[in-house]
């Protein structure tokens, strides 16, 4: 079903507070912006600690006051106990937890499965995979105390297909697919409980430019799913979950069970 995207306000995400994975990425950054300006509170969380000032920097440069936090953290260097000490922090840090986005992502590079050795495959599965499980299983109380909590998974248009040469990343984003539903399934009891996956398309970006060099030209850039983040993990949203949600254009996305 093609949906029209509404117009966020500045108060679509008044009193929410937003966790944002890979938020120093290329639609991380869009998401973080695309949030704070519809009035949330935003929790930058990314491994690199230089990138995630910038943005700090370049958001307070244009919005003065805006309500944003960083959290260092190595998705693909972290295990079990590492998520528990994360969401002990965020606990002190927030009374709950309103929204969910796992962004970040990890592509080295296309290769047949016979060149791929275990430790990039492990690596590909830790961030792509384990990491959004582990931060909800780990999140969940925070989730559970929000009248409205959503959470977003980020699938691919691409490795979604099972093509060749898509490796653990692939894998990774089918089976994160298969997660998000399940949760929608689990939680249709909890009406203020949701998960769902939001699939960009083809849009500019270090990994699209790394998968397929040389075909950015003609593609629109990040900005251009603003809408759709706000709209995913708004009150608009609020009724679907385990539902994937395909970027179509600006202001259209297509919805599919």
């Amino acid at each position: 079903m093609r949906i029209p995207l509404p117009l966020p306000t500045p108060d679509t995400l008044a009193g929410r507070v937003i966790l944002v994975t890979g938020a120093a990425g290329a639609l991380g950054r869009v998401a973080v912006a695309a949030c704070l300006s519809a009035g949330a509170e935003v929790i930058l969380l990314d491994r690199d600690v230089p990138a995630l000032e910038r943005l700090r920097d370049e958001i307070l440069t244009r919005q003065p006051g805006a309500a944003l936090s960083l959290f260092p953290f190595d998705l693909a260097g972290a295990g079990p106990e590492h998520y528990r000490e994360l969401a002990a922090t965020l606990e002190r840090h927030a009374p709950c937890l309103d929204g969910l986005l796992h962004s970040a992502a990890h592509l080295d590079h296309l290769e047949p499965i016979a060149c791929l050795p275990p430790e990039r495959w492990f690596q590909s599965l830790q961030v792509n995979l384990h990491a959004p499980y582990l931060l909800v299983h780990h999140l969940l109380p925070l989730l559970q105390r929000s009248s409205d909590a959503s959470v977003v998974f980020t699938s691919d248009s691409s490795a979604r297909q099972a093509e060749a040469y898509w490796g653990a990343y692939g894998v990774s984003k089918v089976a994160v697919e298969t997660l998000a539903r399940i949760l929608g399934r689990e939680w249709q009891v909890n009406d203020h409980l949701r998960a769902n996956v939001l699939v960009p398309g083809p849009v500019a970006s270090p990994m699209r430019h790394r998968a397929f060099p040389g075909t950015e030209k003609d593609l629109t850039g990040p900005h251009s799913l603003a809408k759709l983040y706000v709209y995913l993990l708004g009150p608009e949203s609020r009724d679907h979950s385990g539902q994937v949600f395909t970027f179509q254009d600006e202001n259209h996305v297509l919805r599919s069970g």
